[in-house]
């Protein structure tokens, strides 16, 4: 039969060359299931001829989508290059309807979508309506049609959508229209799906009609969630491969910001309802157990259709982060300066990005059960050795909440962690408690335990450290102070770390130096400390997010990009220009310089060397690159000047104090989720706390016992005297209270706060338990009295007793 079938395939394409122009004349309305499907029987010959029409009309229709080829004219050309392709035996392409193309039909939606000029007649909307279901229902039209720029190509790049266009025509199109291509849709997508995505990742031409066909609006009505989970599963299967999900992210960073923001907004709706419908079948009352999140996640698919909209949500994150580099980028924050002082404002939709707290789902953040299913199931993979996440998709089970956390607020991301290093620190008590029970005359605690000295307690610190492995570091901390008997139930740890950090940034130390106008810290290029000082340092920040105490620690941001992202992190002006504003002014000048002919004069003499103060003496000198003393920089290299002294001040000038810190902390962290739930900009915010004190807030939140309510008077008295108090004497009264002057993540509403009566009216200042952030107030008989002992108490607050 094969010899038989190659000759009449070839008399077939013979017979293609002579009747080409007469099929590509021929206009057809034919939908994608109508292709290859004729009642009447044929012979061998004519279903012959019938296939190789419908290939060669399926061939010219990618020559046109590939090419951008907007004019009829240019058909002629198209059919020979497909006819070129049949004799080539080249695999006919997939997703078209394999009917006559028409131009025709692409320039009469172009049409439909141009706006009204005065005293045009108005839209026929039945005419509009149609031409909705023909670009809905044909993925030629999807590729084809709403060009920016008609009879240019797609690229990687640019996806050359009109996207004012698109919203006017179905703005015009009835609903009825509307919900019946919505229908023709699912079909394509259907089909879509069951050959396969191969051709959409590796031509942007036609990954750019699953860009229009998330844009219909029907799909923002829940009655059409099930077509929209079609799509969403569409989208995660291009997430997964990079080229396909690079050039989506791309294509998202440059359309108008409302197309991003309407796209995540009906994918989080359809996370939020899918979750709350499945929360209402399984007659969940306890949202907080993890047996909870198991039935949700089993419910009719529920947790794979989650995890399908969470990876098209990654796209839209992805490409919001985009947006906002380009928004922080110096050359923005320049061009917008200039314009500022003409009078003008920038206007550019692709620096426009979403606040990153649209991208929180609050069905996902409020469901405590869910948030300990996906962990359990993530510790559980890894545990069997399984690589994270699981490349058998068919075997996974959790919602891809980890995989994507972005859909979690901070304070979520901190609790998930918690419970991880809760879990990680009871393995460790349990082996602990088991070795002693095992090992005659072994004792071994439970807790990781440092006595220290105040005045020595750096020494003392690193002493003690170096005698534990770096799993040691995962049990409980707890801190005993030489010659004091408080016992630590969180308030000494507290003060612990903020001493250790005092000492660790005093100037004599020299480990660290200030940099005056951001007020930040940076490692000394000059330190001769050794190693074990910077790594006790790294250490210390581990431990204080396993431990949950906040640090008054003042880093630039370029520092926790670098730690969290490593080798990848890319440095640059735009990092300089938070950290030394100064420099960095000077350097984008040499940048912005346009006479090339005076530049050497202007700049010069300049090299590729830095000098620096080293211990006050003579200055130092470090080159650039090979010989840098000696290679002058010019208008050609100045850009290579520019980055490799970016890379000189955050990178090779503090290679070995940032190794050795970076070593220190990445003991902490290893084996546990932190890099998967925490960005970069995060960082910060977990290890620092929040700046912003919100004490009406905390007013809210605050519990009373021992006889006081919110209505006692020392009580409204207190709120009002704290509520007076100047920022600084709020952080004093907050480190008083509970032992930092910073709120944690999600603000001073998550603190828990107790006021409770300290017996009657006497001269007794107030205490507190700083382990519980729990303030003792006596009966005090009037509001000055009150104000007078809370401002002595603040005031003499270092030390710990037993009360």
């Amino acid at each position: 039969l094969k010899p038989f079938w190659l000759q009449r395939q070839r008399h077939t394409v013979a017979w293609l060359v002579v009747h080409s122009h007469n099929f590509l004349s021929q206009a057809s309305m034919a939908s994608p299931q109508e292709g290859c499907t004729q009642p009447a029987p044929l012979t061998v010959q004519e279903e012959s001829q019938r296939c190789a029409k419908e290939n060669f009309h399926r061939i010219c229709a990618e020559l046109v989508v590939e090419t951008g080829a907007a004019a009829q004219a240019a058909l002629g050309e198209v059919a020979v290059k497909a006819v070129q392709h049949m004799k080539s035996n080249r695999p006919v392409p997939k997703y078209f309807a394999g009917t006559p193309l028409s131009l025709e039909v692409v320039k009469a939606i172009d049409e439909a979508a141009l706006p009204c000029e005065e005293g045009d007649a108005e839209l026929d909307e039945e005419m509009v309506g149609t031409q909705v279901a023909q670009l809905f229902g044909d993925f030629f039209h999807l590729c084809a049609a709403l060009k920016a720029r008609p009879g240019e190509p797609v690229t990687a790049e640019d996806a050359n959508f009109d996207t004012e266009r698109f919203d006017r025509l179905l703005d015009v199109a009835p609903a009825e229209a509307l919900d019946s291509s919505l229908e023709v849709l699912g079909v394509l997508v259907d089909a879509i799906l069951s050959q396969g995505c191969d051709e959409l990742v590796a031509s942007p031409a036609k990954l750019r009609g699953v860009l229009l066909m998330f844009g219909h609006r029907s799909l923002q009505d829940p009655t059409n969630f099930e077509i929209l989970k079609k799509l969403l599963q569409l989208a995660s299967r291009l997430h997964a491969v990079p080229s396909a999900r690079d050039t989506l992210v791309r294509w998202y960073s440059i359309v108008p910001l409302e197309v991003l923001e309407n796209h995540l907004v009906q994918a989080n709706q359809l996370v939020t309802l899918s979750l709350i419908e499945a929360q209402f079948a399984c007659e969940c009352s306890n949202t907080t157990s993890v047996e909870v999140g198991m039935e949700i996640a089993k419910y009719e698919n529920c947790a794979w259709h989650v995890r399908d909209a969470l990876r098209f949500m990654d796209i839209l994150f992805q490409a919001n982060r985009q947006r906002q580099a380009r928004n922080l980028d110096w050359r923005t924050i320049r061009k917008a300066q200039r314009l500022q002082r003409q009078g003008e404002k920038l206007e550019d939709e692709s620096l426009k990005f979403l606040p990153f707290a649209q991208f929180h789902n609050d069905a996902i953040n409020e469901c405590e059960g869910i948030l300990k299913h996906d962990l359990k199931e993530i510790l559980d993979m890894q545990h069997a050795g399984k690589p994270f996440p699981n490349p058998e998709e068919e075997l996974r089970k959790d919602f891809g909440i980890i995989e994507c956390a972005f859909v979690l607020t901070a304070v979520s991301k901190v609790r998930m962690l918690s419970i991880e290093l809760l879990l990680m620190q009871r393995e460790e008590v349990r082996a602990a408690m088991v070795m002693q029970a095992t090992l005659s005359g072994a004792r071994t605690s439970p807790f990781l335990v440092l006595k220290v000295r105040r005045n020595a307690i750096m020494e003392d610190t690193l002493q003690q450290l170096a005698l534990y492995d770096a799993q040691a570091y995962k049990k409980p901390l707890k801190v005993v102070f030489d010659g004091e008997e408080a016992l630590d139930e969180g308030g000494v740890k507290k003060e612990f770390f903020q001493l250790l950090v005092e000492e660790l940034f005093k100037e004599d130390v020299g480990m660290f130096e200030r940099i005056e106008e951001s007020r930040n810290i940076w490692f000394n290029k000059n330190s001769v400390e050794a190693n074990r000082q910077f790594e006790l340092f790294g250490t210390l920040l581990g431990l204080a997010i396993y431990n949950e105490v906040i640090l008054d620690v003042k880093f630039p941001p370029a520092l926790y990009k670098r730690l969290m992202l490593g080798d990848d992190a890319q440095l640059g002006l735009s990092d300089l220009m938070q950290f030394k504003y100064s420099l960095s002014q000077g350097l984008i000048a040499l940048l912005e310089h346009e006479d090339e002919a005076n530049f050497e004069e202007m700049f010069g003499p300049l090299s590729f060397a830095v000098d620096y103060e080293c211990f006050g003496g003579p200055r130092a000198q470090a080159e650039l690159i090979e010989d840098g003393a000696n290679v002058t920089v010019t208008h050609a290299n100045r850009d290579e000047y520019v980055q490799r002294y970016c890379d000189w001040i955050f990178k090779k000038s503090v290679e070995r104090q940032f190794a050795a810190f970076q070593t220190g902390f990445n003991q902490c962290i290893r084996n546990t989720l932190f890099r998967q739930l925490f960005q970069h900009d995060e960082l910060e915010l977990v290890i620092c706390g929040s700046m912003e004190l919100d004490f009406e807030t905390l007013e809210e939140t605050t519990k009373y016992q021992d006889g006081f309510t919110k209505t006692s008077d020392p009580v409204r008295w207190f709120w009002e005297v704290v509520h007076a108090l100047d920022e600084q004497e709020k952080r004093s009264l907050l480190r008083f209270c509970t032992g930092c002057d910073r709120a944690p993540v999600g603000g001073l509403g998550q603190l828990p706060f107790i006021i409770s009566r300290a017996g009657q009216d006497s001269e007794m200042l107030p205490s507190v338990h700083t382990c519980f952030n729990h303030l003792l107030l006596p009966d005090y008989g009037s509001k000055e009295k009150l104000e007078q002992r809370l401002r002595l108490a603040i005031q003499h607050s270092t030390g710990f007793g037993l009360m």
